[in-house]
Order: structure tokens, then sequence, then C-alpha cells
């Protein structure tokens, strides 16, 4: 049939082309047997949370309240003094953790540090922030850039270091916040020369004779730089036992006693350690059931911890800031015979 000159398609061939369509889109939708998405990959080390008790070489000794919201961070002072800081507040604490000052801040430090003359510096995430001895605000610097995720300082006569997990350096200051170098920029034609910081967790230290060391937490391991940045020394321990660090970053956070000893807290596997000055295993301080953290939640790619600082105590014990508790919590090591 014809119309105007144009050839009409006949109404029962549209009526089986569309039947057609329908009984092939229907067939595909149930015979359609494609796989279900798997799992992400993740590296399951709950098998080595374990930990033999001879090893378990410390013990508890103190508990009480890290006194602020949402702790975050942990510092040794001078003269006996201890630091906590949480949302809007800095306070200082005795040996015995009361309370001796508080000092109102703006926000949460991730880290901060005292210095000799007294002064108080806080990591605000991309800046630092500057209080007098008596907790009043001095300064706040600059950011460091879009990037910056200040994760934690050290401070001495003359510097302030700072570890930028963002950056992925450690920036020397002096204490009026001129920028003096930079520490561990990448070399293009050498990248052993950089820290390998894949997370938010990157350590900067001075141990007892004032000598800088940083944590690189990619490579496992710990390295002591002049405050130039020139490498002097390193050592690394990469491993599932407890002799070694695992998982893409760790250790996490760091401290020095002293004679020297290190002592390191791990995220993943969630456990406190202490080393000798020759990087050989002293004991383990807590595991993760000590410190409510189950080995049925460790995983290698697990970034929460809920110890996000530790510190040594002019007594040489171990502090440990616990999150979920809101509370500090106190080791030393047991003597032998004990």
């Amino acid at each position: 049939m014809e119309t105007g000159g144009k050839r009409l398609i006949p109404a029962w061939l549209w009526t089986l082309l569309a039947i057609s369509v329908l009984t092939t889109v229907i067939v595909l939708a149930v015979t359609d047997k494609r796989r279900e998405p798997g799992p992400s990959l993740q590296f399951d080390i709950k098998p080595f949370a374990d930990i033999e008790p001879a090893k378990v070489n410390f013990r508890q000794v103190g508990r009480f309240s890290a006194v602020v919201e949402k702790p975050s961070a942990l510092a040794r002072g001078h003269g006996g003094r201890m630091f906590v800081a949480g949302e809007d507040a800095v306070v200082a604490m005795d040996a015995s953790g009361k309370e001796t000052a508080r000092f109102s801040v703006k926000g949460t430090p991730d880290c901060l540090a005292e210095s000799p003359d007294g002064r108080i510096f806080l990591g605000m995430r991309d800046h630092v922030e500057v209080l007098d001895p008596k907790g009043a605000p001095i300064a706040a610097w600059p950011a460091l850039g879009g990037q910056a995720w200040i994760t934690s300082l050290a401070a001495d006569e003359r510097n302030l270091y700072v570890a930028d997990a963002g950056n992925r350096v450690i920036w020397r200051f002096d204490h009026a916040g001129t920028m003096l170098n930079k520490i561990g920029e990448r070399e293009p034609s050498n990248a052993d020369t950089c820290f390998v910081v894949p997370s938010p967790y990157f350590d900067v230290l001075l141990d007892p004779s004032g000598a800088l060391w940083a944590v690189n937490p990619g490579k496992h391991g710990f390295e002591n730089y002049r405050p130039n940045g020139e490498l002097i020394s390193s050592w690394y321990k990469s491993g599932i036992n407890a002799e070694g660090f695992c998982g893409c970053c760790n250790p996490i956070h760091a401290a020095y006693r002293s004679d020297g000893s290190v002592v390191t807290m791990e995220k993943g596997l969630n456990r406190i350690k202490a080393y000798t000055p020759d990087a050989k295993l002293i004991g383990v301080v807590a595991t993760a059931d000590m410190l409510g953290a189950p080995a049925d939640a460790a995983t290698s790619c697990q970034l929460d911890t809920p110890v996000p600082d530790i510190a040594v105590d002019d007594q040489d014990r171990i502090w440990a800031l616990h999150g979920p508790w809101r509370a500090v919590l106190v080791y030393e090591q047991e003597k032998s015979g004990e």
C-alpha cells in the first residue's frame, strides 16, 4: 500500500518487531549470570597479633583521665610537666596525672611540643601556632600549603622541626617562624632520599643527645639527620613478627627514653614496643588486646588507631594517650626477676 508516494510498514510487522525485542530483553535478564564483585583486597594480619607472653616485659602502673574532649596529642614538657591536647584545649599535668594548667585554643591540635624556654608549639593541620609559657597566644605562622598535614613537632633551643605528612617533608624553622630549610625532599636523581608517607602518620623526634630523628614509615624505620638535612644513619625493621614493623607505614609514633632506647606505636596490629639504641627489640609494652583493639579488627589497611600519641616522662615511664577511653595509660619496664 502506498500513500502520497511513500510505502508504509504494515501494523502487523511493527507488532512482531516489538514482541521480538521484548522477548530478547527478558531472556537476557533471566540468563545474565555475571559474578558479583568480590571484596577489596586486604591482607589479614590477625594471625600475627598474638605475642609470646615472655616478650611482654612492661606493665601498666597507672591510668587517669585525659581531661580533654577528643584527645589528640601528647608531649613531654620540661620540669616534669606533661601535656595533653584535645578539642579546644591544651592541659599541663604533673607525673601523677593531676591537672596543673589549662589553656584554651581554637581547634584541635594534631601534635605539640614545648621548647626549652617554655614556649608551646601546636601543629594545627596546615600551620603552627605558638603559646607563651602561660598559655597566651603569641603567633600563628602561615599555612604550609594546600597539601600540608602536620603530624609531629620537635623543638630544641633554636629550632622547631615540623613533620608534614601531606608534603612528605620535615620543615625546619627558628622559633620566630622563619623557615630555614626542608629535610627529606625527593631528589630526581635518587628516589631513596625521600620519606615514604602513604598515610597521615609521620613522626619527628629528638634523642637524649639532642640528635634529630625521623620515622620513615613506608620504609619501616628511623633516619638520623643533621639540621641541614644531611642523612647520617638509619635503621629499618620490616617484618610481621614482634621484632619488625608491618603494613603500609609503621611505626606511627615514637619517643625516646633517657638511655637512648626508643618506644614505638604501630597501627593495624596496634601494639607498643621498645627497642635498644642498636635496634634490637627490648620487649612489648602493650598488645592490641591490652589496648582494647583485638586482633579480629586488625588488617594491614587500617588507618584508625586507639592511641593517637605516646610520650616518655622524666622517670622513663611510657605514656599512651587512649582516644576512645579518654585516658592516659602509664607503663614501666619490669625489673629482672619480677
